[in-house]
């Protein structure tokens, strides 16, 4: 009676199974030194260049360069090849030729379930890549914000080594508009030289703001966006850059680009990035609150807590509670901005990023060019709570006037609002400061962020500051 002395067909399977984890491996344990040396050495460069990429290089900068579109289109390649190269040397240990006998079905049935398993993440991978790749031409479209305005005049472009400055806008276009209005306004301002970012919140009831054409804009500026869109005639250069070129001159300085999103899409953003931490100064109630995910009435304690996107967006909107006002939410804005920068900044948003891409792509619009990420992400990234500088453009720099066409509206003093934004918009490298605004009276309640105080024109964390604390609403 014949032995069959054919190698065994589970250790065919597993040689290829460890291959398919780490090529090379399942060569090991067919003896075969050389070709398991062949499989390894390109997978330890790999392995070595991305260990020091990831080491060398901020998350936040390597998110925005992983995620560039030329990026991309290398990234896929990168993850065919290492598909390829896995599949390889899964097959060579699988039908290695010391192996003289053909395998049962069985164990090529096992082959071919390896190669599956293999095949998922990279078409994972893939899928994220392509995600990308289309979120990026849905944020980078300026069509939906200017108008659609042939010709549209586009932004001032940042000087080497300056100041970029971005104009963050925030749309309520829920139910029951027939037209869209800037809810939030917010200049940001990021120094690349020293390292420290401005923020500048502009009050949404502000009356007779100055336009391009020397003229002035009477209604609220929270409209002058949706109007300027319907007006192309008079404002051929589109809604955004209409109220870029508006809320520049106010601050006395150049708007480059803008970011935009309507309020549900800040409520995905927080959801699709797991939430976000924050510490509340003090309590809150606004039995009156309701919309976005609140049946009616929305309540916090003082302390540390996780919201939701949903709960997110009502610290963000609520403006009822005894002591709040319009000044007052703006801060809370702020140092949700900052909660969401420091979410945004962990290594573990990479396990969200398919949603966090999707997210982003349906909901979020930048004229920013493309190029610019990277840089700016690698400055944000070295950029501390202590050096975000905020203020809320309030009193003395505006006052409340009740008898208005346009309701209770914020009437500005441009000279003083000037003076304060020419304090914190400093030439780069310069520490900002608040010596050209006068004290209001009272400190602040003050908006806590995990560590970072909103209060306002000062590095956050710090003492509280009079030149940015709230005033009692209109």
């Amino acid at each position: 009676m014949e032995v069959d002395d054919r190698p065994s067909d589970k250790r065919r399977v597993f040689a290829a199974l460890l291959s398919s984890f780490l090529p090379g491996s399942g060569q090991l344990i067919n003896a075969r030194w050389r070709i398991a040396a062949q499989f390894a050495a390109p997978v330890a460069v790999a392995v070595g260049i991305a260990y020091l990429v990831v080491k060398l290089v901020p998350f936040p900068q390597l998110l925005a360069i992983a995620l560039a579109p030329t990026t991309i289109v290398v990234l896929l390649i990168v993850n065919a090849i290492v598909f390829a190269w896995r599949v390889l040397a899964s097959g060579q240990a699988f039908f290695d030729r010391r192996f003289d006998w053909r395998p049962r079905p069985a164990a090529g049935a096992g082959l071919a379930a390896i190669f599956i398993v293999t095949a998922v993440p990279h078409l994972f991978a893939a899928s994220i890549g392509l995600g990308a790749m289309n979120a990026y031409s849905s944020i980078f479209s300026t069509a939906a914000v200017t108008g659609g305005v042939a010709g549209a005049r586009s932004g001032p472009v940042p000087i080497s080594g300056g100041r970029v400055n971005i104009l963050l806008v925030g749309v309520d276009s829920g139910a029951g508009r027939d037209h869209a209005l800037s809810d939030t306004m917010m200049v940001i301002s990021v120094d690349p030289v020293g390292h420290t970012v401005s923020m500048v919140s502009v009050p949404r009831d502000m009356v007779n703001a100055p336009l391009s054409d020397g003229e002035t804009y009477a209604p609220k500026l929270n409209s002058l966006m949706s109007f300027a869109q319907r007006n192309p005639k008079q404002f051929p250069e589109g809604g955004m850059r209409t109220l870029e070129d508006t809320i520049g001159l106010l601050l006395g300085i150049p708007i480059h680009y803008y970011v935009t999103a309507d309020l549900a899409s800040f409520q995905h953003l927080v959801d699709a990035i797991g939430g976000i931490d924050i510490t509340i100064p003090k309590a809150l109630d606004d039995p009156t609150y309701h919309g976005y995910g609140v049946k009616m009435g929305w309540s916090v304690t003082a302390g540390p807590h996780h919201f939701n996107g949903s709960d997110a967006l009502a610290y963000a909107r609520i403006r009822h509670p005894a002591g709040e006002s319009d000044f007052t939410r703006q801060l809370r804005q702020q140092a949700l901005l900052i909660a969401l920068r420091r979410q945004i900044a962990s290594p573990d948003l990479v396990l969200r990023l398919p949603a966090l891409i999707s997210t982003v792509g349906a909901d979020v619009e930048t004229d920013m060019p493309r190029d610019q990420l990277p840089t700016l992400a690698a400055v944000a990234s070295e950029i501390g709570t202590k050096s975000i500088y905020q203020l809320v453009v309030k009193f003395p720099m505006v006052h409340p006037a009740s008898i208005s066409p346009y309701g209770s509206v914020q009437v500005p003093d441009l000279v003083k609002i000037r003076a304060a934004a020419a304090a914190l918009f400093t030439a780069p490298g310069v520490k900002p400061s608040l010596s050209g605004a006068s004290p209001s009276g009272a400190s602040p309640s003050g908006v806590s962020s995990s560590g970072a105080s909103s209060s306002g024109a000062a590095p956050s964390p710090g003492a509280s500051s009079p030149d940015a604390s709230p005033s009692a609403g209109p």
